[in-house]
């Protein structure tokens, strides 16, 4: 995939899960939304069926790597870039796989849209993490048939995981 300027324009593709959202309130959501475009999230996976995903120890679980898109930026280059960024391996990105169109609404009443577009990436080279990599997240490869989510069905984050381990 070379390129993504408009995550709209994947609304009607058959192979691309597009979701409208519900409008809702949330302060620090909408403080967020308000000055991005949306959110890369990152679904890497390489030729072992290993999903690359960033762990904390305080975290009850692991999360996909994901970055925030500006308005003026691609979203392709933008995701290679958060992917390297965070785990320090390059990526190819292959698919568009989800995408959330949000409406947030600040406590004040303003509104402000935004996108989460989830993506399927290939890590180029051989897909080693550099020893240096990862900060508070660490970067980990993770078998996907051994790994065990918590059973929380309306959490976006484990759904966008499943969508590389189910």
């Amino acid at each position: 995939m070379d390129e993504l300027t408009d995550p709209e324009s994947l609304r009607e593709r058959e192979n691309v899960e597009f979701s409208e959202m519900a409008p809702e309130t949330h302060q620090s959501h909408f403080e967020l939304y308000e000055s991005i475009a949306g959110l890369a999230i990152v679904g890497v996976t390489d030729a072992d069926d290993r999903l690359l995903l960033l762990e904390h120890e305080d975290a009850p679980y692991p999360t996909l790597p994901y970055g925030r898109v500006a308005p003026s930026d691609g979203w392709v280059a933008t995701t290679r870039a958060t992917v390297t960024d965070s785990t320090g391996v390059a990526v190819t990105v292959d698919d568009v796989r989800r995408v959330r169109h949000h409406t947030y609404r600040s406590e004040a009443g303003e509104e402000t849209t935004g996108y989460d577009v989830v993506v399927t990436a290939s890590p180029e080279g051989d897909g080693d993490i550099p020893a240096e990599s990862g900060q508070e997240w660490v970067p980990r490869w993770r078998d996907t048939a051994t790994l065990d989510l918590p059973d929380e069905p309306d959490n976006d984050v484990l759904n966008d995981v499943r969508l590389f381990v189910d």
